[in-house]
Parts: C-alpha cells; structure tokens; sequence
C-alpha cells in the first residue's frame, strides 16, 4: 500500500476530544445534528402544515404562536424553515453523491489511460472555465425547475473540482510500486482502479464531500433565489428567501430567520470539513495527536 493512501483518520473515540477543545466545531456538529433531526422529525414537530395558506394570519410578527412569525401567504415561517431542512439535506447529499460518483470515475480514468485523459480533462477544463453560478444557472435554464435537476446541475458544477482533483491524486498513484506490483500479478485494469487505487482516495474524497455539501447549500439558495432552482410551491429556504424580498422592510423576519439557517449550516459543515481535512493531513497530524 501507498503511504499516500493510508488512512490518517484518528480512532472514533478520539475525536470526543478533539471537538472537546475544539468548542466551536462542537457547537457546529451539535447544530447539523439538530437540522439533521428537524428534517426527519418534521411532520411531528412542525407547529403546522408548511404548504396552509391562512390569509387573515398574513405577515404577522413573530409571537407565541407562530413563533417565526408569518408570509405573505399566512404559511407559519417555523414550519417551512423546519421542512426547508429536509430539502437542504436531499439537495446536500444528492448533490454529493453526483460530484464524487462522477468526478471520481473521470479523474481515476483520465490518470490511467492518458489518451482518455487528454479528451475529458480537457473538457473539465472547458466546464471549470465557467463561474459555478454562472455554469449553474446555464444548465437550469435548458432545464425544467425540479428537485432531480437541481441535484443534477449542483452535482455537475462540482463534478469538475472534483474529477481535477482525484486525476492528480490518481496519476500520482499511478507510479507507486504497488500497482507496478498488481500488473505484474496480471491482475486487470478494473480490478487495479477499484481494488487498488480507489481504497487509497477515500481520505480526500469524504473531505471533498463536506465542502461540496456546503457549498451545494449556497447555490441550492441562489437558484431558488433568481427563480430557477426548486419549484416554488417547495418550502426551502433559498424559495423563502425569494418570495420575501419584496417585504424585507415590512416583515424582514421572513428574511432573517432562512438566511440564518442557511448561513449556520455552511458555516458548521465548513467546520466538521476543516476538522476532517487537519485528522487526514500530515502536516496537522502531530497537533492532533496530542490533542
């Protein structure tokens, strides 16, 4: 096995101290825990139905009863912010699983068949050219609005970092003794990519996942905030964010409590990705060893 490839990932139990020291990190997994539980509890914890439209209850302020306050609509705030938890984690997670699946499959065959290489770097080349939101909202437009194309778009914007960053890897590991060994053995090219080479990837491709999460999180709310992300009638928090603009000095609660939501949540996934990459990398492995 390569040293490159050897997990640097502490033991489980070790990382109650890490986040022990670490308080603001502790405080972040204790938060993606509760949106994670808010999402699978809400039909039971959501004070009312998301989608209830009440027009004598319209743009009330936060209150007892609705302790979020009120939309335009008279749908209560908290239970869209709860419900818009559940598609933050399906877009996070499907989204995810497009950018390793595919990045991952085109990085590792680009580094191993160098004339495949040439052709499909040289097209996510073409396609990192473009701004993420950029290439984002270029897709959605020959799209129709929909959960499925929403993870298909995120998914492929991120495809690209990805697949860039596992052909480095994967041409690195190209040359290592072990899999001059494996081909000497006859052993074949699947059985090398999969069996040898991808065990070996797993450490950067789960630090790859939490920043992709994240940042799936900011684009899911840009195209749902310029009308080309989730259908409208879908409570999340980037559509939350879309339809209250227009009341930001009337009621800017309907701003506040999405934006919040949304800003917390990538801040606390950037800082469960930081606390993955430093137990992986070398360079931190000493400091947190002592830790």
């Amino acid at each position: 096995m390569s040293s490159l490839g050897l997990s640097l990932m502490l033991p489980l139990q070790n990382y109650w101290c890490i986040l022990w020291r670490r308080k603001l990190t502790l405080v972040a997994v204790i938060w993606l825990l509760v949106i994670v539980a808010a999402a699978l509890l809400a039909p039971w914890i959501s004070p009312y139905d998301p989608l209830d439209i009440n027009a004598m209850d319209r743009l009330l302020e936060p209150s007892m009863t609705h302790w979020f306050g009120t939309d335009n609509f008279g749908r209560d705030t908290l239970s869209r912010c709860i419900y818009g938890a559940r598609m933050a984690i399906v877009i996070g997670l499907g989204s995810v699983l497009v950018a390793l699946v595919g990045g991952t499959l085109i990085g590792m065959l680009s580094a191993y068949f160098s004339r495949l290489g040439h052709v499909l770097m040289r097209g996510v080349d073409v396609l990192m050219a473009f701004p993420a939101l950029l290439l984002a909202l270029i897709l959605m437009t020959l799209l129709e609005r929909s959960i499925v194309n929403t993870v298909l778009v995120i998914g492929l914007v991120y495809m690209t970092t990805t697949a860039r960053i596992i052909f480095g890897m994967s041409l690195k590991l190209k040359g290592e003794v072990f899999v001059d060994a494996a081909l000497c053995t006859g052993a074949s090219h699947s059985r090398i990519l999969l069996k040898h080479m991808l065990p070996n990837l797993w450490s950067p491709l789960l630090v790859q996942a939490s920043f992709i999460f994240a940042f799936a999180q900011l684009q899911a709310a840009a195209l749902d905030f310029l009308g080309l992300g989730l259908p409208p009638e879908v409570p999340s928090w980037g559509n939350m964010l879309a339809e209250a603009r227009i009341y930001i000095t009337r009621a800017s609660w309907l701003l506040t409590f999405p934006g919040l939501l949304i800003i917390l949540s990538v801040f606390s996934i950037n800082l469960v990705g930081d606390l993955l990459r430093d137990s992986m990398d070398p360079r931190f492995k000493d400091d947190i060893a002592g830790v």
